[in-house]
């Protein structure tokens, strides 16, 4: 039986089937010894020209205006998000300082290390917090500006800020740029028709957004385009590919519950924590893959 993306469980259930689909594409993105090849490079373009995108879209259609005074919606991020945000970079910087002891590390880190974390996390020695760190911003000041201003303008203030003056600015700096994919959410939750069209677990509608993300890529890839159309470009993308992977989530929530569809909701369930963590697994693995087979080429796909 179909079902419309507005039922509040099947909405639960898509979103997090969408989460574990994610998920496991970023923890594939993050896949990049050096032995990669060029086609595992391209794979990750394609990976990144979405996956992250996708989450805000989803944390926008999951936010709800009038749940909370803004008062209590701050106190709930503060407990979901910036409470794992100082726990897990206070938790990696005793890791990295007291290994910074036992060996010689690139990239040691100290006091200033936390400032850097504070401004700049995409540079900073925990680069995944960004995504935490950005999304609790957004949560802080979006509903402030909402009291002002309606969602269209708002994101057309964003887009004509990145697109005319870009997105370099210490703190903000990745607000800016993913703001629109977190409206875009709200605006898809907001119009049920909209949703409706852009939502479904109809094939055609997958095919459709599929069509539109390599239509899009392809023209990325074929023409030079100008500076000022680049981020227009990105959003296109971030959009398509994050509706591509949302339709087939819908689609998969309609289906009788299999070992897929139950892996992926307990992915899904528990993305932040595979977020936060996948790459000291990932590390550790590859790190001890590597001393074993020290002597051993290992061909990339056998990695």
């Amino acid at each position: 039986m179909k079902t419309k993306a507005g039922n509040s469980r099947d909405s639960v259930e898509w979103i997090l089937i969408a989460k574990g689909i994610g998920i496991v594409l970023v923890v594939i993105g993050h896949f990049y010894p050096d032995t990669s090849p060029r086609y595992w490079s391209a794979i990750r373009d394609v990976i990144y020209s979405f996956h992250m995108p996708m989450f805000f879209i989803l944390s926008g259609y999951l936010y709800s205006h009038d749940k909370y005074s803004y008062s209590d919606l701050i106190k709930n991020k503060i407990r979901r998000l910036l409470y794992p945000f100082i726990s897990v970079a206070a938790l990696f910087f005793i890791v990295k300082y007291v290994a910074g002891w036992v060996v010689n590390l690139g990239h040691p880190v100290n006091i200033g290390s936390i400032y850097a974390l504070v401004t700049d996390p995409v540079n900073s020695y925990m680069p995944l917090l960004w995504f935490v760190y950005t999304l609790f911003l957004i949560f802080a000041i979006y509903p402030l500006a909402r009291m002002f201003l309606n969602n269209v303008v708002i994101l057309l203030l964003l887009l004509f800020i990145k697109s005319f003056f870009g997105s370099k600015y210490l703190v903000f700096g990745e607000v800016i740029y993913h703001m629109p994919f977190f409206i875009i959410g709200i605006i898809l939750r907001e119009n049920a028709k909209l949703s409706e069209m852009a939502i479904s677990a109809n094939w055609r509608h997958i095919l459709a957004a599929l069509a539109l993300f390599s239509l899009g890529y392809v023209v990325r890839l074929s023409f030079n385009v100008l500076p000022m159309y680049e981020y227009l470009t990105s959003i296109y993308l971030g959009i398509t590919g994050s509706l591509f992977v949302i339709n087939i989530s819908h689609n998969i929530s309609t289906l009788s519950v299999n070992r897929a569809k139950s892996v992926l909701l307990q992915i899904g369930y528990y993305s932040m924590t595979i977020y936060l963590f996948h790459t000291l697994f990932e590390s550790t693995v590859r790190i001890g893959v590597l001393q074993v087979l020290r002597n051993i080429q290992v061909p990339f796909e056998l990695f």
